[in-house]
């Protein structure tokens, strides 16, 4: 059972993150690279799938096996590198929540001992991910046929921010996870929804900031590379600092001394 804790100054520990991350900026790295290379690969499946269709419709009349098996191939190149990007996305997350961790207690951002126990941890965050995608898609259907979908969707982000925290951090499986997620955020309604609350305003800053140089193409990808990379970081320092001090565990107690950077 999730202990309460009651006194939780929830806007200066979101204040105290923005410190821990510019004096630990590194924690932006994973989440940035792996966006880089989203990107990369968008651009490399657009310009082959174009040359598939193309090669394809080329063939289409005399060739129809063949044809079909270059559209299948293109196809299956395709969703092999989106598996391929889902699990570098939930390796580098989870990378950043437990770097987030040690910065918490004063230690350095070690991005390779993060690694090692985000690699520790891809069962469950599979696990979560699958979770996820079938409540996306749920909420996108009643979305659809009902409009509730967006609300119900930031309602179980709300219950279930903790949700990788306590994974990482926590040593959760994935439904203890999301169990033990909703019980820390009924039992601290309050700080919780001012952390929420935080997270949500730091993402459409950093959107404002992404979309007033969009008209400078080159600047435009930078930024939105190292703004994400960022709020990625930030999100991770805010959701492990708040699962920690609202779980009971030793690294809610332990004061803040952020250090240097390291790889």
């Amino acid at each position: 059972m999730a202990t309460r804790v009651p006194q939780v100054d929830a806007v200066s520990e979101l204040q105290n993150a923005f410190t821990v991350l510019f004096r630990n900026w590194v924690l932006a790295v994973p989440t940035a690279l792996v966006s880089l290379l989203a990107a990369v690969f968008a651009v490399f499946m657009v310009a082959g799938l174009m040359a598939s269709v193309m090669g394809a419709g080329m063939m289409g009349g005399m060739h129809p096996n063949a044809a079909g098996a270059i559209l299948a191939s293109g196809g299956i190149t395709v969703l092999l590198g989106v598996i391929v990007l889902v699990l570098l996305s939930l390796v580098a997350n989870a990378v950043v929540v437990a770097s987030a961790e040690r910065v918490w207690h004063g230690e350095a951002a070690d991005l390779s001992a993060g690694f090692s126990k985000a690699l520790s941890k891809l069962g469950p965050l599979i696990v979560l991910f699958i979770i996820a995608a079938v409540i996306g898609f749920i909420c996108s259907i009643l979305a659809l046929a009902l409009g509730l979908g967006i609300i119900l969707g930031i309602v179980l982000l709300f219950f279930f921010m903790y949700t990788i925290p306590a994974v990482v951090v926590g040593n959760r499986g994935a439904m203890e996870a999301l169990g033990e997620s909703s019980r820390l955020v009924r039992a601290n309604v309050g700080p919780s929804a001012i952390a929420f609350l935080g997270l949500i305003v730091v993402n459409i800053i950093g959107a404002v900031i992404t979309n007033l140089f969009h008209a400078i193409p080159f600047l435009s990808i930078v930024l939105s590379f190292v703004v994400g990379g960022l709020i990625a970081a930030y999100s991770a320092l805010v959701t492990v600092r708040f699962y920690d001090v609202l779980s009971g565990t030793p690294a809610g107690r332990v004061p803040v001394a952020p250090t240097a950077p390291s790889m």
